[in-house]
């Protein structure tokens, strides 16, 4: 049974072979940057294009991950998700395309990470702290806090400040960023 790394592993490398960019969003994204959790995905972004899919479908079937080209086709004409599931574990891989600005923005500024042997691309952690205020759920607002605060020294805060003005939660993130200040403040401090 492979495990979630060798998933990551094994998918990164195929998209690079076929030239497809990518880049890691999701729970796996919030684990690079944030707190780790546990997620039985990994979530994905392509630029792809319908014509490829077939051969997308080729080489995944090769390294033991099933999908079906013409759910690649759907998915991209209907501008919603497909799934490729991986033939020798629980873990599933869950794909979209370029849809919007939002997502070739998140594309455009993907940054490199390392983990265990091998090197793959996710979300900056900005992009990744927008995107989850955007989303709004409990779980994306306590990961949006996590990447803040561990890497509160690192972010590009002009850059984040206008993203979310951009996408229209920047109220979103200063009460975020107050609340994660004051507790950093309160732990560091006590």
């Amino acid at each position: 049974m492979r495990r979630i790394e060798e998933v990551i592993k094994g998918i990164t490398r195929i998209l690079e072979e076929e030239k497809a960019d990518y880049v890691i969003v999701g729970g796996i994204a919030v684990s690079a940057w944030g707190n780790i959790r546990t997620t039985r995905d990994v979530d994905i972004i392509l630029f792809i294009k319908e014509k490829d899919a077939g051969e997308l479908e080729e080489a995944l079937k090769k390294e033991k991950f099933s999908i079906q080209a013409e759910d690649i086709r759907d998915a991209l004409k209907e501008k919603s998700h497909f799934t490729i599931f991986d033939d020798l574990s629980e873990y599933y891989i869950d794909g979209k395309g370029i849809y919007n600005e939002n997502d070739r923005v998140t594309l455009e500024r993907r940054r490199k990470v390392s983990f265990a042997d091998f090197v793959f691309y996710v979300a900056s952690p900005e992009d990744i702290i927008a995107n989850k205020l955007l989303f709004g759920s409990e779980q994306d607002v306590k990961d949006a806090e996590g990447i803040y605060a561990r890497q509160f020294d690192n972010l590009e805060m002009a850059y984040l400040e206008e993203r979310c003005k951009k996408i229209e939660v920047y109220e979103e993130f200063l009460t975020l960023k107050r609340r994660v200040e004051r507790s950093m403040k309160e732990y560091f401090f006590s």
